[in-house]
């Protein structure tokens, strides 16, 4: 490897971030604040937020010249003091997930219907589908750790087994039991449906509902395909791993803690049939999220209410996945054209490469709710049903919204749109230097997936200032 390597990539990196610097202007934030506090138009920021995005790819071009990600995605131990206290945090971790999924559970079905004052919404939307991403991204894929479902699962059929005598259909802990992705992708756009096209999403008997048939579904098929199962079809979880990838921690096979350079573990991701539309689901979920805000698309719902607004929600959130995978699929074919490589074997070697934009449309869309409207745990710990209790003296508590300024916040998603942007055109530089060795052809090779990102830019900013 090219000795200068290093100081290359960090060069390159500085480059990117003083584009992204320049290009990055407040934008609104959902909820918080209107287009009209922009201080250029939405324009002129998607452009400058492109710009910054190719002059990443420039910038790697000329510096980064060879693959760096593989070979630091093994990394270094922990120091033993960490090994031995983290397993210990493991198990407290177990118990916490297993009360949380009770205590939604039944928030949602027994509890208060009104959903201001019971606690699943919050739980479930906020702190759990946004806050576990974050985590993810920062301390590594501790879903795992938390995981009600798998928790359930490895009791149901270990109690089976020691009842009926039949043996524990084991699977490796990391890895296969499905063999396959389909499953997670199926449980993961019924979430999608549910969150952003289902008419009652906000109810919390819907959601209690919601996570009583998925538990069914996930200690249901360990009991029949084993306990891998779960790691393979919870959509959840698949996703928790894949966004836990970029972080600088992780646990190997042995169950062993170890540091790495962050993005290292997008180089190694596993790649298993329906991994591909996994990620491409996600992240047109989210890009559907940001146009329900648009004026083109509230003109389409008009007054629309009940299973009406489902349907036409739900056409619409199939639509826009639809969109979101042809652009990567037009991608790949130019780039299956330009490097005579199989069009399959291109779109499972890039695909980790979206997934620093799935964190940042995550940031961008859900931000300020997570910083805001998070608050509200604080009284719901005191009340979590909504039925007038005080138990810590937190009921009262009322969400600051001066907490933090909708500038800071719309500095945050602003940046966290360019910022997955340039970071994916790094993955996928530093994929195609591993894949196609001359450093030519490997920068050609990007040159249709860099427009493709470049359109996410644009459709991901414009998206999210309600344009």
């Amino acid at each position: 490897m090219n000795s200068r390597a290093g100081p290359r990539a960090a060069l390159a990196s500085v480059v990117a971030l003083v584009a992204l610097a320049a290009s990055a202007a407040p934008a609104a934030a959902h909820g918080v604040g209107g287009r009209t506090d922009l201080p250029i138009p939405a324009w002129q920021l998607a452009w400058a937020a492109s710009l910054a995005v190719a002059a990443s790819f420039v910038a790697l071009g000329m510096l980064w010249t060879a693959p760096r990600l593989a070979p630091a995605a093994t990394g270094t131990p922990l120091a033993r003091t960490a090994q031995r206290i983290l397993p210990i945090l493991g198990l407290m971790a177990r118990l916490l997930g297993i009360s949380a999924l009770g205590l939604v559970i039944y928030g949602g079905l027994w509890g208060n219907q009104n959903p201001s004052v019971n606690l699943a919404p919050i739980a479930f939307f906020i702190l759990f589908w946004v806050g576990v991403q974050i985590v993810s991204v920062a301390l590594g894929d501790v879903w795992p750790s938390f995981n009600p479902f798998h928790t359930l699962a490895d009791v149901w059929v270990r109690a089976r087994a020691v009842f009926t005598g039949a043996p524990v259909m084991e699977t490796v802990d990391i890895g296969s039991g499905s063999g396959h992705q389909w499953w997670a992708t199926g449980a993961i756009f019924s979430f999608a449906w549910l969150e952003l096209a289902f008419h009652g999403s906000d109810s919390p008997r819907s959601i209690g509902v919601y996570l009583a048939l998925y538990t069914v579904a996930m200690v249901g098929g360990a009991a029949v395909r084993g306990r891998g199962w779960v790691r393979d079809a919870d959509g959840f979880g698949v996703l928790f791993t894949k966004i836990g990838a970029m972080a600088p921690l992780y646990r190997d096979r042995s169950g062993i803690w170890r540091r790495r350079s962050p993005l290292a573990g997008l180089s190694v991701l596993p790649v298993e049939p329906g991994t591909v539309a996994f990620i491409l689901v996600v992240l047109g979920s989210t890009s559907f999220d940001g146009f329900t805000r648009s004026s083109i698309w509230l003109d389409i719902v008009s007054n629309r209410s009940g299973w009406e607004l489902t349907t036409v929600n739900t056409v619409g959130l199939v639509f826009v996945i639809g969109v979101v995978m042809a652009v990567y699929r037009a991608a790949i074919v130019v780039t299956a054209r330009l490097t005579g490589n199989p069009e399959t074997e291109l779109a499972n070697s890039f695909a980790s490469s979206l997934v620093p934009i799935v964190v940042a449309y995550t940031v961008a869309h859900y931000f300020s709710y997570l910083v805001l409207e998070g608050q509200a745990l604080y009284a719901h710990l005191s009340d979590p049903f909504g039925r007038g209790w005080d138990l810590f003296g937190t009921a009262g508590y009322r969400v600051n919204y001066t907490w933090i300024s909708t500038e800071v916040i719309a500095w945050i998603q602003t940046t966290a749109i360019a910022a997955g942007h340039v970071l994916a055109v790094a993955v996928a530089h530093d994929r195609a230097l591993e894949i196609f060795g001359p450093h030519r052809l490997a920068v050609r090779s990007q040159y249709p997936i860099l427009v493709a990102m470049i359109g996410y830019t644009v459709a991901g900013l414009f998206l999210l200032l309600g344009a």
